[in-house]
């Protein structure tokens, strides 16, 4: 599968063409970077294409494959590696990483062990994202709850959602204590904050996924939480939206919920005034399991192997560009993702980033305490989109009373697993 890099004296190409998805403030901060190559060097400009979502871009380099028409760097999300990979029209980065010695000895390791493969790095991180516990410190204060210690286990949250669930005098809630979206990033994340595997082979990092097996013990307790919750009256269920669980933050119908540090910047803009704003841990079971911790989330940049050799070297060169400190410490300050480099926080950029949000220090404490294992990891599948749907069907039947917990676990399960033998025998 593993294409090599060109040889080390090809010159790079003059232009290189770099598909991507990311639209508004991050869009802005992508052609900020881009920008800055172009005036760095005079060799080699690079012209940045929005795409559209992740799923359009991926759809569209489909077709650009077919038709010899790929460009040579494309941004991918997360859940679209093993369908790279298995594409085998990738040269991975750990082909111009050893080809350079190029030292990766200061990335941060929760973010680059997310896209390797048998231990080798696929693509390079691009955008970092991991989800936490965001909090209304106000509404903890006004029931007598510490804004200093969030809940961290799932007692701890069902707890603090109790005292925090209001009623008016009619009895209507008019705010309930943690309304998470129904979301199936967010049940990989308790999955391994439960030390527990989404997928047989090491979740699919050893060898590629033959199976789904989030069925378990974990993928129950982490059901029978949530709905009890739901049943209670004092977690909300804002369904599949994500939008609409922030909203409902933001205009204080919920005082917890969970979600990506990518959404931080944008709470601190609405809230403006209206609250203050926590952050704590992601949520993880009672035992806290020591093999538990954080997945990271967002994008990688991958050169594809159908273009010239000098146009892979510039889209090499473009990367590690991208990769050094000082351009990662502005991209954190503009778009509130993680620097991938560790130097990046001594910069200007990221210093006054995190003095100005300092709920930030607690997503980077999160990824850095994650022990990093197979379960930490995160999951990889050929069909880890329509995996993350089908988990989201089944929170939801569980929550709406159509099916029991563990009922709804095995039909999802049964349901992916038939999905994953007919992709891995599509692409043998």
């Amino acid at each position: 599968m593993s294409a090599l890099a060109p040889a080390k004296d090809v010159a790079p190409a003059a232009t290189l063409t770099w598909w991507h998805a990311m639209s508004g403030v991050n869009g802005d901060a992508l052609n900020k970077i881009v920008a800055g190559f172009n005036s760095s060097q005079s060799k080699i400009k690079v012209e940045a294409v929005f795409q559209g979502t992740y799923d359009d871009l991926l759809a569209k380099l489909n077709t650009a494959i077919a038709s010899n028409a790929a460009p040579a760097l494309v941004q991918v999300y997360d859940i679209g590696q093993r369908y790279m990979y298995d594409s085998g029209q990738v040269v991975p980065m750990q082909a111009f990483i050893d080809r350079d010695k190029f030292n990766t000895s200061d990335f941060e390791p929760a973010v680059i062990n997310y896209y390797k493969y048998q231990d080798k790095l696929q693509s390079m991180p691009f955008n970092a994202s991991a989800p936490i516990l965001y909090f209304n410190k106000d509404a903890f204060k006004e029931v007598g709850l510490d804004p200093a210690k969030p809940p961290v286990t799932f007692t701890e949250i069902t707890e603090a959602a109790k005292k925090l669930t209001k009623k008016d005098a009619s009895g209507a809630t008019v705010r309930f204590g943690f309304g998470p979206s129904i979301y199936g990033w967010l049940f990989e994340q308790l999955m391994a904050t439960s030390g527990a595997l989404y997928a047989d082979n090491g979740n699919g990092r050893d060898n590629r996924a033959t199976k789904v097996v989030y069925n378990s013990a974990a993928g129950k307790a982490i059901l029978d939480w949530w709905k009890a919750g739901v049943d209670g009256g004092y977690f909300y269920n804002p369904g599949i939206d994500n939008d609409g669980a922030a909203n409902a933050f933001n205009a204080q119908k919920t005082a917890m919920y969970i979600e990506s540090i990518a959404r931080l910047r944008g709470h601190i803009t609405t809230i403006a005034g209206k609250f203050e704003l926590g952050a704590g841990l992601y949520p993880r079971p009672d035992s806290k399991p020591a093999t538990g911790g954080n997945i990271i989330g967002g994008a990688s940049l991958y050169i594809m192997k159908s273009r010239p050799p000098a146009e892979q070297q510039a889209a090499w060169e473009f990367v590690k560009y991208a990769m050094t400190p000082a351009v990662q410490a502005q991209w954190q300050s503009d778009t509130g993702y993680y620097p991938i480099v560790k130097a990046a926080y001594d910069q200007g950029p990221s210093k006054d980033w995190s003095t100005k949000y300092p709920q930030f220090l607690t997503a980077i404490t999160e990824i850095r305490d994650s022990p990093q294992n197979r379960m930490t990891n995160g999951a990889v599948l050929g069909v880890m989109p329509q995996a993350r749907q089908r988990t989201q069907k089944m929170i939801e039947s569980v929550l709406l009373g159509q099916a029991t917990t563990q009922a709804a676990l095995d039909a999802a399960v049964e349901d992916m697993n038939t999905q994953i033998d007919k992709y891995n025998k599509a692409n043998p």
